[in-house]
């Protein structure tokens, strides 16, 4: 087995890819991916030490070790540019502020939390994905975290989008959905109501005569496309016209009915 191939199996072992070790390591993607492509048993000496020492293995393995590769745990791999400077932060707080330490150690576990649920909740979503017999089933009971937007897809006289809260909440999965927005106003009576709860997928285009979420002016509206431009349900409200500046943040997909 050549240095790319062990490298390859270290990469997904380890839940990463090229471009995310390139920037750990603070070497060009392209000198990864070139190691991976060649499979030699080759490679510049310097690259593979930081490599190593970035995943937990001796350089050794790349020439010698053959036996398969135990996991390491994406925690131990070298903090990225970025973390170090968050690190830095919590340490300046948790030197000059008992109070903003507790309030960093509660934001923290809270999103930890949060991203433990998502985790969990993306395998059991994949397996499901992979058994189209056991999600039909399981459909009405498999619930998912999801981006939540506030009552801000208006259905009225608009919303600065700029100004969106967003938040998490727990709603019944639904394929393609990426996030959930509230709707606001009557605009799109009876097919949405203010306060109704709608599933969205994020695209840039939809199809005329459906329903989705747009931007215009800064202002996010829920409406149907239409040929000349975005048509409210509600019949007093007029047509707006179709102009460049309208931007579609996604298509929507549904109501959200909660148990």
């Amino acid at each position: 087995m050549g240095i790319g191939s062990k490298l390859t199996k270290l990469l997904e072992a380890n839940n990463t890819n090229a471009n995310e070790l390139a920037t750990k390591i603070d070497v060009s993607p392209q000198t990864i991916y070139s190691i991976i492509k060649r499979d030699s048993k080759k490679a510049d000496i310097e690259v593979l030490l930081k490599i190593a020492d970035t995943f937990g293995v001796t350089a050794e393995y790349f020439v010698y070790d053959e036996k398969p590769i135990k996991t390491v745990s994406t925690d131990k791999l070298l903090p990225s540019p970025n973390e170090e400077v968050c690190l830095q932060k919590i340490r300046f707080i948790s030197n000059h502020s008992s109070a903003g330490a507790k309030m960093v150690s509660s934001v923290i576990d809270r999103e930890y939390e949060i991203a433990q649920q998502l985790q969990t909740q993306a395998s059991r979503i994949k397996e499901l994905e992979n058994n189209p017999i056991v999600a039909e089933k399981e459909k009405d009971t498999v619930v998912r975290l999801y981006t939540y937007m506030h009552k801000i897809a208006c259905a009225g006289n608009g919303f600065y989008f700029d100004d969106i809260p967003t938040d998490t909440i727990e709603a019944p999965y639904l394929p393609g959905a990426d996030f959930i927005i509230g709707v606001n106003g009557d605009s799109m009576e009876p097919t949405y109501k203010d306060g109704d709860l709608v599933y969205v997928e994020k695209k840039q285009i939809i199809e005329i005569g459906e329903i989705g979420v747009f931007i215009l002016n800064n202002e996010c509206f829920i409406k149907e496309a239409g040929e000349d431009g975005l048509i409210s349900h509600n019949r007093k409200y007029d047509p707006i016209p179709g102009t460049e500046k309208i931007q579609c943040v996604g298509k929507v997909l549904g109501k959200v009915e909660m148990n």
